[in-house]
C-alpha cells in the first residue's frame, strides 16, 4: 500500500459523514444521520502522510480492506457504498 497524503484521507471522510472531534490528535466519528456510530478513527496533526502502518490502523478502524480505503480516499467508494458495507458487515446498525 503506498503513501496517502493526510490531507486527502482527512478532505474524504469529512465527505464521507464523519465529524472532526479536534483534540491533541484530530478524530473522526462517522455519523448516520445525525446518529453517531462507533465508527472512528484519528489522524495525527503533525504527519504529512500515512505510510503502511498507519494506514493498516486506519484501515482496521474503519473496518474497510486496503483497496476499500484507497476507493474511500480515492471516491471510487461513495458515502452510501461505505454505509451499506458497514451495516452488511455488522459495524453499524441504521435502524
Amino acid at each position: 500500500m503506498s503513501a496517502i497524503k493526510t490531507k486527502d484521507i482527512r478532505s474524504a471522510l469529512l465527505k464521507k459523514g464523519f465529524r472532526s472531534d479536534n483534540r491533541h490528535h484530530e478524530y473522526f466519528w462517522l455519523y448516520v444521520g445525525e446518529r453517531k456510530t462507533g465508527v472512528m478513527t484519528r489522524l495525527s496533526h503533525g504527519r504529512s502522510e500515512y505510510g503502511e502502518d498507519l494506514l493498516a490502523k486506519v484501515k482496521q478502524q474503519l473496518g474497510v480492506t486496503k483497496q476499500q480505503l484507497h476507493d474511500l480516499v480515492d471516491c471510487p467508494m461513495n458515502r452510501e457504498a461505505y454505509v451499506a458495507h458497514l451495516v452488511e458487515s455488522g459495524r453499524i446498525k441504521t435502524d
